[in-house]
């Protein structure tokens, strides 16, 4: 038996909460890690919602929760650095997505042009000062103008699918 299902958000979304997650869900993205500084202390938290924004001038975009504990940081320090991951860095996905744990812990991150935390060993890193803020529902989306980027693309992409990390294979 299918479990398709289609479901009609005109009405009271609210109740349909846990069937829109589950459509998000189908869609693979990608894991990465976005760090900040909340003063001299560094901040850092497991996202999916990350997406490439413009080429000309070179933007990026992070979706965060309104509720996220990470927030302030980002907003009073206006820049950031997205961190994103390959299969060797499940772990790291894991522990940055969980509370009460000193996240950085053991992670020698380096800094660029903001001091923002760069996580090494990446498949790739974007260094971002606040361009635009946008209030989107229960989200902030937080477009970043790109000062600084390194790419390696010898790893396997870490993704994210209907509620677990998976791998892909690039040949």
């Amino acid at each position: 038996m299918s479990s398709a299902r289609t479901i009609d958000l005109t009405g009271e979304a609210a109740a349909d909460a846990r069937a829109l997650r589950d459509a998000f869900g189908c869609f693979t993205t990608g894991v990465t890690i976005v760090t900040t500084l909340d003063g001299e202390t560094p901040v850092g938290f497991t996202a999916n919602s990350f997406a490439s924004v413009s080429l000309d001038p070179p933007l990026a975009l992070i979706s965060v929760g309104n509720e996220a504990s990470c927030l302030p940081a980002l907003n009073a320090s206006g820049v950031f650095v997205v961190n994103v991951l390959h299969v060797g860095q499940q772990d790291l996905a894991a522990r940055f997505a969980r509370r009460g744990c000193d996240r950085f812990e053991g992670v020698a991150a380096g800094a660029w042009h903001t001091g923002a935390p760069v996580l090494p060993g990446c498949m790739a890193n974007f260094e971002c000062r606040t361009h635009a803020v946008v209030d989107a529902g229960d989200h902030r989306i937080i477009i970043g103008r790109i000062l600084k980027v390194h790419h390696d693309a010898d790893h396997e992409p870490l993704v994210y699918l209907r509620g677990g990390y998976r791998m892909v294979h690039t040949e």
